[in-house]
């Protein structure tokens, strides 16, 4: 789990670097016009947003199950706030190529410390009202029997997805009118693949055989927690850059959902265990010894 969390970060943090440089660019051509001109205000009412929808996503879990997963699943949880901070973090750093939502110029201590306590509460906000909505049977057995895909084999997709990560991650800045958009696809690529290569499952092993519940929970959850946090920063007096329209919004959130629903799998390996030995067996030695007593 460390090992791919490592490489999941040293990815994001150096390929569009390296994209850069290797179009000819640098750091200083990057759009850093636009910064954010809001007091500190806006961040902590996302905050106290967030935070009350988690205590009402963990009493509505409560009341229908039984389960109060902040309670049970602390450590886990605590886990994904910390997580979700990195991950925050590091699609501001993307954001810094390809310039959509948030400036990182113009920053003071204050505001990233708050900024650092939205991203780590929007992750465990996103992970427990996917929890909720999977909560109700009738959404469930809805989303169950859907439409199948066919799957490739799992080398065959390994390949195509790490192409195309590297791809989107390298190309953001030599190519920003056409891969700009599509930028943010890159870190769920790279959990998919790093999940592949580590012979794990990924939040798509559902939808080959149809179902479609744990996917489409996971990005209503993003968008309804996205949406949310959004509108209380701009109700609240916050800017941010220029947004696409507000279908692509959506798009986004649910893509965010999905990426934070992956990262919490990677995250939750290190409660069920599973050892260096049993991922990467050793093979037999091919030819066959005989030992003559």
């Amino acid at each position: 789990m460390k090992t791919r969390l490592a490489l999941f970060v040293s990815a994001l943090l150096l390929l569009p670097f390296v994209g850069l440089l290797l179009s000819g660019g640098e750091w200083a051509d990057l759009d850093t016009a636009t910064t954010l001109h809001a007091s500190s205000f806006p961040l902590i009412v996302v905050i106290l947003t967030l935070l009350a929808l988690l205590w009402l996503a963990n009493r509505m879990l409560f009341a229908r199950s039984g389960n109060a997963p902040l309670t049970v699943q602390r450590n886990y949880f605590s886990a994904m706030a910390l997580a979700g901070s990195v991950l925050g973090w590091l699609l501001l750093y993307l954001n810094h190529y390809v310039a959509t939502w948030l400036s990182l110029a113009g920053f003071d201590f204050v505001n990233a410390v708050l900024l650092t306590f939205v991203f780590a509460a929007l992750t465990p906000a996103v992970l427990l009202t996917r929890a909720w909505l999977g909560s109700f049977p009738s959404l469930l057995k809805r989303f169950a029997h859907l439409h199948t895909l066919p799957v490739p084999r799992s080398d065959t997709s390994t390949f195509v997805l790490l192409a195309w990560a590297l791809l989107l991650l390298m190309s953001c800045t030599a190519w920003p009118s056409y891969i700009n958009g599509m930028t943010w696809l890159a870190p769920l690529f790279l959990l998919f693949v790093l999940q592949l290569l580590w012979g794990e499952s990924t939040i798509l092993a559902g939808v080959p055989h149809g179902d479609w519940g744990r996917v489409a929970c996971t990005a209503l959850a993003g968008i309804v927690v996205g949406d949310l946090a959004l509108g209380t920063f701009f109700l609240s007096g916050g800017e941010l850059q220029q947004l696409p329209n507000l279908f692509f919004v959506q798009l986004g959130l649910a893509l965010f959902g999905l990426t934070c629903l992956q990262l919490g799998d990677v995250i939750a390996e290190a409660w069920r265990g599973k050892t260096r030995a049993e991922v990467f067996k050793k093979k037999s030695f091919p030819i066959p010894v005989v030992v003559k007593k």
